[in-house]
């Protein structure tokens, strides 16, 4: 390892080891729910509960790191709709709903950690215009606003949301408002007016082509064989380098389970469906592979000494289904404003009646290896206009196939 960072292109890489990590974290050792009969939230550990290994060029020359670390709940859209009729009573909720609620944020109150919508506010600016955005998230704003403000104690003991003065204050100061209603409008604002960054919109669109193509890959060869689903696998590597650029790990793990038919819900499509709902299926499904990535996002060495271990909160049964697919090995970054080049563990037992242990295994090497050979390299993706053909072309595939 010593070697890549004697590397004059990788003197400035961080390596998060998290598989062989002798660390555990100081939040959570494994992935859990919250439930009271049908209703649940489940906070997704990607981590394996553990807290990472950093290796860098200082690491190797004896230079100490003393790590500030921190817990971040990266809160699903439906989850900060919750919030948000739970604390203005606007929209249904029903008791069972309302109990769960009430136990996650007991849950939030005693460990007084942050919890946050920025997914949220990144898929409904990506989906709205700015006027429909500021008009949908003002009022939800607010609310996580009046969650972060209320004193938790007086929640744990009482159930019942009673303000801290200096907090609403600090955010009225924050925001210019006299309130934390008017608070929500600004910090709506105040998003729309600074959001310019176009990545988490152009990832979801290549995880979306991604989508696609396994799809069609999964059509054109149905059968469930072993050689048929490394084969299927290969086929669908083969898109990535050659027609993306880009390896992307979720997509690439999520192909072998997918071909192996333990996909469940998350890639559900049928050769059967409406076309349109097949289409809208896969870009959801982009959009919850881009929220799984946050974890890894807010790991960036930019941040360093902080280190923000970062759990997803979500209801969606097919998220947390994936929760048990996916653990963190590694993460690597080129430098430190790269993006992050993520390796994944395979649940392998769920693989054992239809991969071989020495094929799984196989697999496993030849992904680590391709992986670590692309961030060396670290070459662009295709360009967005290049994405956009492509995915125009593979719907008009899908179309054909489906009704």
């Amino acid at each position: 390892m010593q070697n890549i960072f004697s590397s004059q292109s990788m003197e400035n890489a961080h390596i998060y080891e998290f598989l062989t990590s002798p660390y555990e974290s100081p939040f959570y050792s494994k992935s859990f729910d919250i439930s009271h009969n049908d209703r649940r939230i489940g906070i997704i550990d990607q981590f394996n509960g553990k807290r990472p290994i950093i290796f860098n060029k200082d690491f190797f020359d004896k230079k100490k790191l003393e790590l500030n670390i921190y817990q971040t709940l990266v809160l699903d859209s439906h989850i900060v709709d919750i919030l948000h009729r739970y604390v203005s009573g606007i929209g249904k909720l029903d008791d069972n709903s309302k109990l769960v609620t009430r136990d996650f944020l007991v849950h939030v109150s005693s460990l007084n950690c942050d919890y946050n919508p920025v997914f949220y506010l990144t898929e409904n600016f990506s989906k709205s215009s700015k006027e429909q955005f500021i008009k949908t998230s003002s009022g939800k704003l607010s609310s996580i606003l009046k969650l972060h403000c209320m004193d938790e104690q007086e929640y744990i003991n009482n159930n019942v949301i009673k303000y801290k003065k200096e907090s609403v204050e600090h955010y009225c100061d924050k925001y210019k408002s006299v309130d934390l209603d008017n608070c929500g409008i600004a910090w709506a604002n105040e998003f729309a007016e600074n959001h310019h960054n176009n990545d988490y919109r152009e990832i979801t669109r290549l995880s979306y082509a991604c989508l696609l193509k396994m799809v069609l890959i999964q059509f054109m060869y149905p059968k469930m064989s072993q050689e048929n689903i490394i084969k299927k696998y290969y086929e669908f590597e083969r898109f990535l380098i050659e027609d993306l650029n880009i390896i992307l790990a979720r997509e690439l793990n999520l192909a072998l389970y997918y071909f192996s038919n333990f996909a469940g819900k998350f890639v559900s499509v049928q050769p059967n469906m409406d076309v349109e709902g097949a289409k809208r299926a896969l870009l959801s499904t982009a959009w919850d592979l881009l929220l799984l990535r946050i974890p890894e996002i807010l790991l960036s060495p930019t941040h360093l000494p902080e280190l923000n271990l970062s759990y997803i909160v979500t209801s969606e049964a097919k998220l947390l289904d994936i929760g048990d697919m996916f653990n963190i090995s590694t993460v690597m970054y080129k430098d430190k404003k790269s993006p992050a080049f993520p390796i994944l563990s395979f649940n392998v037992k769920k693989f054992e009646k239809v991969i071989s242990e020495v094929n799984l295994d196989e697999l496993n090497k030849h992904g680590q290896t391709l992986a670590i050979s692309r961030i060396t390299k670290a070459p662009k993706h295709i360009s967005t206009q290049s994405v956009n053909w492509l995915i125009a072309d593979l719907e008009l595939q899908l179309s054909y196939l489906c009704k």
